[in-house]
Parts: C-alpha cells; structure tokens; sequence
C-alpha cells in the first residue's frame, strides 16, 4: 500500500506556484506548476503582486490536484517557508505556500513540514541522477534572480550552504532574462535565448569580455555588452550565443578557481538556468575537460518545482 501513501510538496517562488507529490516508495506522483504572469516588456514582479498572484494560482490549480489525489492517503506535506536556509532569510512569497501548507495539515490531520527554496532546489537536481560521492560539494544556484556558488555539506534532511562565489551585481538569469526582453521575447526569457543560442551556427567573430576574480562573477558588464551589440543590428541568434558564450566562460573561471581552492572537483547545478541545453552541454564539456564532476538534474527539476519539497518531507516523515 506504500504506492497509494504519498507527500504533498509545495514552493511558491518569486515566479512559479509549484504543488507535487511522492509515493513512499519515492515515485513522482505529480509535478504541477503555474508561472506567475508577467506583463508584457516588464523584467519582474513586485513581492506584493506575487504574493497575490500565488493565492489566485492555488485556487484554480485545487481542483486539478484533487483529481490527481483520487485514490491516494496524503500522509504529510512539506513547503518551503524562506528562500536559504539561514535564520535571517526571508521573502512574503513563501509565506503563501507555508500557510496552505498548515492548513491542509490541520485539516487533514496530518504533520506539516518546512524546508527552504534553496534546499528544494537542490534535492530536486539530485533526483533521478548518480548522486554525489562526497559529504561535501559545490552546488551551483542559478535562477531568475539567483546566482550562488555554495560549499555544500548534508545537515539531517536538508543542508548547510555557505556562499563561496556568485555574482556581485546581477544574476545570469537576469542577464538572459532582460536581453530576452530587449530582444522582444516575453518574461521570462530563457527558453527563447536557450533556443536561440543552440540553433545559430555561426561563429562568435569577438566573445563578450567577462569579469571574473575569487570565485565571484561581474555579470552586469555583460549585459551593457550585450545590449550593444542589439543596437548596432547584430541578429538575435549571434546575440543570443555570445550572451551564453560568455556566461559559460564566467561560470567556468569562478568554479575552477574554487574547485582548486576547495579541493572539491564534483558540482551540482540547480535551478531554472540549469535546463538550459546549451549550457548544460557546453559548460560540462569545458568542466570535465580540466577534471571537474559535473551533475545536472532533469530539467522538469531544475526549473522551479515542488519535488524537492516532497522528498525532504518524505524523508522526515519515514524518520518520524
């Protein structure tokens, strides 16, 4: 009966409302997400319009997941109630998902757990992959509005994180997401540079000049770059793969440099950037060139998504 015995997991980011579920025999049973809506030429969205925008979302997607849990005991559900899992993180976003979460329990009788954004990430990139070999590793989180390099370490059901490089001013995924935008593409972006990128065949006569030192990227300077190179009429397609050209390059001299420094040569990558194909092949390709481990979730698991969530609550609730 362990089949029909699943977790309800739940994430609401500052753009996707996620709901999935696992069987206690650690099936995906659903992966449900809704993108918060985004209008047109604007690069994001305020916490307040999120927030709300998640409660609409939650409301039209019940419906659908009740249909999905025909049949089904909901044993325990596990949201994420802060971005990182450090006491000081916070974000309203969360506090959505977090509450839906209290109120199935009490409702349905059964326990709630919490995790964080960051935690789910990371549990769901493992997902379905060979998995890491050492207690300690580099993960990469790289999203719309995140771009963190963190020294890794396993903590009972989640993980401890420290920051160890990333970017000094703007995330990859804002740089992609707001050329995407210049270009004339929708919020957000990065299926249509992803795309782009992978289908020019031309050559990159000169790359975007990257910033890089101690483990920390300046992406912004790219993006000045970038939008030049629109207004002298360079076509989407080369602009596209000199935009990802240069990410790759500046991803792969910060994690070098902190591979070397940390004697750790095995990475993960999670997040919505992480799905990227063009950067998947080519930044593993550059990595295991010089040694380096590269591990890359399913991309239905790396972009926003709730299975993190629902492992971590499994996780908990067999331990209980």
């Amino acid at each position: 009966m362990t089949e029909n015995n699943i977790i309800i997991g739940i994430d609401t980011s500052c753009y996707t409302t996620s709901i999935a579920a696992i069987s206690l025999n650690g099936d995906i049973i659903f992966n449900e997400k809704t993108m918060l809506s985004v209008n047109e030429n604007s690069i994001g969205l305020r916490q307040s319009e999120a927030v709300f925008q998640h409660i609409k979302n939650i409301g039209v997607m019940s419906d659908k997941i009740k249909e999905k849990l025909d049949g089904y005991n909901v044993c325990a559900i596990c949201a994420s109630e802060k971005p990182r899992p450090v006491e000081e993180s916070y974000m309203p976003v969360f506090s959505v998902g977090h509450s839906f979460a209290k109120l199935n329990s009490a409702s349905g009788g059964y326990p709630v757990y919490t995790t964080t954004h960051q935690e789910n990430h990371i549990k769901a990139a493992l997902y379905k992959t060979e998995g890491i070999t050492e207690e300690k590793f580099i993960s990469v989180h790289m999203s719309g509005g995140t771009m963190e390099i963190l020294l890794t370490e396993k903590n009972g059901f989640g993980y401890r994180v420290e920051i160890i490089g990333g970017t000094k001013d703007i995330s990859i995924g804002q740089l992609i997401d707001r050329v995407g935008v210049k270009l004339g593409y929708r919020f957000p972006a990065g299926a249509y540079i992803d795309k782009e990128a992978i289908n020019y065949s031309g050559e990159i006569k000169s790359g975007l000049k990257t910033s890089v030192k101690d483990g920390y990227m300046n992406i912004s300077g790219l993006e000045n770059q970038a939008m030049k190179l629109i207004e002298n009429g360079e076509s989407v397609g080369y602009t596209a793969k000199a935009v990802m050209n240069a990410s790759i390059k500046s991803l792969e001299k910060a994690l070098v440099y902190l591979c070397d420094k940390y004697d750790i040569y095995e990475i993960l990558f999670a997040g919505g950037v992480a799905s990227s194909r063009y950067i998947r092949k080519n930044l593993s390709y550059r990595l295991n060139k010089k040694g380096v481990k590269t591990i890359f979730g399913e991309p239905q698991y790396s972009s926003d998504n709730a299975v993190g969530c629902a492992i971590i609550g499994l996780e908990k609730y067999l331990e209980d």
